[in-house]
């Protein structure tokens, strides 16, 4: 297909050529020269599907409705391959006529995850709109051709969700509070999260604000930067993502919950009446509600515009129990919402990866409701030690050392082992010039080389079960080991848990990514699972884990952190006390022979009994907002929010049951009934719906809008379990008391 259809070969070498600049690294450990024999073999397995978008009548579109799922190790490429994927699939959108709008929508199950997928990504996607730029051929670089763009999308606790004037007469305290966060141009800082220009591989990029077109820019300063005025093509806000459609979205799972919250997700589907002078992209009105008025809107969709036609889901294994049931019921309420915004358009592609998985057909069934339609690459080899793409080295990434205390505490051990870590390894860095290498390595002490190879192995990462063994280990750190360890040392102590704010997690990672570290300071970063994805930092080489993980998985991932640039060591400190950590001890060597075979299935069950009665609420919000809204030809759609409107609308006639029912049948996969558990789920969305059209009608003049009034509420996030309750402590301090 590369020889014959000239597209596709344009296609596929605009791509490498814009890996081949990107693995032109300033930096010697971090140039890569070729692709890995399984990336390009799984960017040439997916151009097939994505050529039959240009001709829906070919066979190849069948490929389309199969969801392939990357299995390869920990550090050995994965994101480079689905990389690669997206980039072709750019390239191939703006050549097949599609001037416009999202490609692809990367979705992550953790904000760390994203955090530092969003450099990677901007890196790629930057470099490869600077190619873009160069090529004579209009359909890439005509006038009226969008550019290559990232969208950061995550959510108000990283960035805004939008900016809004305070001028604006509807303003609230918040939206003062960004807006001036915004004009502040230290406070607005803490929204990169670029840190490095795609372009020129320094860190000179910095945060600047656009007032008349309410718009976040991040800007390189260095004056020969390839970017035109330094604009490094990112939005962080989700209103500019509305505004702009970014040809890749990344972004956290949780977001799909949006689609039962905000109507203007609609136009990231391709649902674009036209384009505001000042604010890019519209439905019914401008996006920006400041906006001075409709004399800016220019109606007219873009040529080509759809919704984004690939999916890609990393770290697959983490969508398990509730969060995987959730994200299931929000998946193929996706695929059918496409479905209504355009009947014709092919199925969505979905690309998944991870590094351990067990039991994935049954998995992707439960989550995009594809049975039998999922397939790893690269499949397994004939032994357990290579395949036709990866083979087992004579040497090691990463060393493991199991110990098992005896007459002491695991407490008090992993206090000495952090310990004496930083004592050697400074011991080490230390060696005065002329010394005799202590390993009899070619490195001389005191070398500059010496004491960059040193670099990588000052910094300590400790991993823990519990936030409140790590409280206790972060004490005695502070009040015993660094007074033990100066005046020579002090640690630098750094914590990484589900209760890091994403500005200090940022902080932290640049921090460690910093090329050299005072020689009288080292860090030391406690961590729990939240380190276990997505975090490549090549001076975590050494380890120490406080007890063995629950699973298997979890600690295949978080051994994982260390030795992706040099050697690493793990020490596996087991608890004395437990049974299964004494059995671990006993088949410490075998137990790490077999380790990638004995990682468990995915706990996840869509059919769950209540399930329904959780995501139900969001997806008849995410019917009326997304479908309802923009069919009913209404000046403002916004009116589908208020409360008045739309009990009006019921009363009147126009807004009934049946418009529910047939979509969110689909939505569930419960349309053609084959077990109890899909005959429940339809009686129960049939009962739900008609409840929640009697509340709308029943509610009194004390709520304005309708997400209000339901009962339960829409999610605003996939691990909304629970019906939240505020406790507050009572006046003797002494007994928990809910407030009503």
């Amino acid at each position: 297909m590369i020889r014959t259809n000239p597209d596709v070969e344009l296609a596929f070498r605009l791509t490498n050529e814009a890996f081949q600049r990107l693995g032109n690294h300033p930096r010697p450990e971090k140039r890569k020269e070729s692709w890995r024999l399984f990336q390009i073999v799984f960017l040439i397995s997916q151009i097939p599907g994505i050529a039959a978008l240009a001709d829906q009548s070919s066979p190849d579109i069948a490929e389309r409705e199969m969801v392939d799922i990357i299995y390869f190790p920990t550090g050995g490429g994965k994101t480079e391959a689905y990389l690669g994927t997206i980039v072709f699939h750019c390239f191939f959108d703006r050549l097949r006529g599609k001037t416009a709008g999202v490609t692809a929508w990367t979705r992550f199950p953790l904000r760390l995850l994203t955090l530092q997928q969003t450099q990677r990504m901007a890196d790629v996607i930057g470099v490869a709109d600077l190619v873009r730029r160069e090529q004579p051929d209009l359909r890439l670089s005509g006038r009226d051709v969008d550019n290559f763009a990232v969208g950061y999308f995550v959510g108000a606790e990283a960035t805004p969700n939008e900016l809004v004037s305070p001028a604006y007469r509807y303003a609230n305290p918040k939206d003062s509070v960004a807006w001036s966060q915004a004009n502040d141009g230290n406070a607005r800082q803490r929204w990169k999260r670029v840190i490095s220009c795609p372009s020129c591989r320094t860190s000179t990029v910095q945060v600047d604000f656009d007032s008349n077109a309410t718009r976040i820019i991040h800007r390189c300063t260095q004056p020969s930067c390839s970017f035109p005025n330094g604009e490094i093509p990112i939005y962080v806000i989700d209103n500019e993502i509305y505004r702009y459609l970014p040809c890749v979205v990344v972004g956290t799972i949780d977001k799909l919950a949006s689609l039962g919250n905000q109507r203007k997700l609609s136009q990231v589907f391709g649902q674009v009446d036209g384009r505001c002078t000042l604010h890019g992209y519209y439905k019914g009105k401008c996006c920006q509600k400041d906006c001075s008025g409709g004399q800016l809107l220019r109606p007219g969709r873009p040529r080509g515009l759809s919704g984004p036609t690939l999916f890609v889901q990393d770290e697959l294994h983490l969508l398990k129990e509730g969060l995987g049931t959730f994200d299931g019921h929000y998946e193929t309420f996706t695929q059918q919402l496409q479905q209504e915004f355009d009947p014709s358009s092919p199925a969505l592609k979905v690309i998944a990866s991870s590094a351990t998985i067990e039991a994935f057909e049954r998995q992707v069934e439960h989550l995009y409701g594809r049975r039998n339609q999922a397939r790893i690459f690269p499949g397994l080899g004939p032994n357990l030690q290579e395949s036709f793409y990866a083979q087992t080295r004579d040497y090691p990434s990463r060393l493991f050392v199991g110990i098992l205390p005896h007459n002491k505490t695991i407490f008090n051990t992993i206090l000495e082992l952090i310990e004496f870590y930083h004592r050697e390894t400074h011991h080490l860095k230390s060696l005065p010039a002329g010394q005799p290498n202590p390993y009899g390595g070619i490195l001389s002490p005191g070398s500059p080389e010496w004491h960059r190879l040193m670099d990588f192995y000052i910094t300590s990462l400790t991993y823990f079960l519990a936030n409140r063994e790590l409280d206790s280990i972060r004490v005695d750190l502070d009040g015993d080991v660094n007074p033990n360890l100066q005046p020579d040392l002090e640690l630098e102590i750094s914590q990484l848990t589900g209760g890091t704010s994403t500005d200090e997690v940022t902080r932290i990672l640049e921090k460690l990514e910093q090329a050299a570290i005072s020689n009288s300071t080292a860090d030391t970063v406690l961590a729990t699972s939240m380190i276990s994805h997505g975090v490549d930092v090549d001076r975590f080489n050494g380890m120490i884990f406080y007890g063995m993980p629950r699973q298997n998985a979890e600690y295949i991932q978080a051994s994982s952190r260390v030795g992706r640039s040099h050697v690493g060591i793990v020490f596996n400190c087991l608890h004395p006390a437990r049974e299964r950590d004494q059995s671990h001890y006993t088949y410490f060597v075998k137990f790490h022979e077999f380790l990638g075979q004995l990682v468990e299935p995915v706990a996840i069950n869509r059919w769950a009994k209540f399930s329904v009665n959780r995501t139900l609420p969001g997806l008849f919000m995410g019917v009326l907002l997304q479908l309802i809204a923009n069919r009913s030809g209404a000046n403002n759609p916004n009116s589908y929010y208020m409360l008045d409107f739309v009990k009006q609308e019921i009363t009147r006639g126009n807004l009934d049951i049946n418009q529910f029912i047939p979509i969110l049948e689909r939505a569930y996969l419960v349309q053609a009934v084959g077990s109890v558990s899909e005959q429940a789920f339809q009686d129960q969305i049939r009962l739900q719906v008609q409840q929640f059209l009697d509340q709308i009608i029943s509610a009194g003049s004390g709520e304005k809008f309708i997400s209000g009034v339901l009962i339960p509420q829409p999610m605003t996030s996939l691990r909304d379990v629970d019906e939240p309750i505020s406790i507050e402590l009572d006046s003797n301090g002494t007994q928990w008391a809910a407030r009503s």
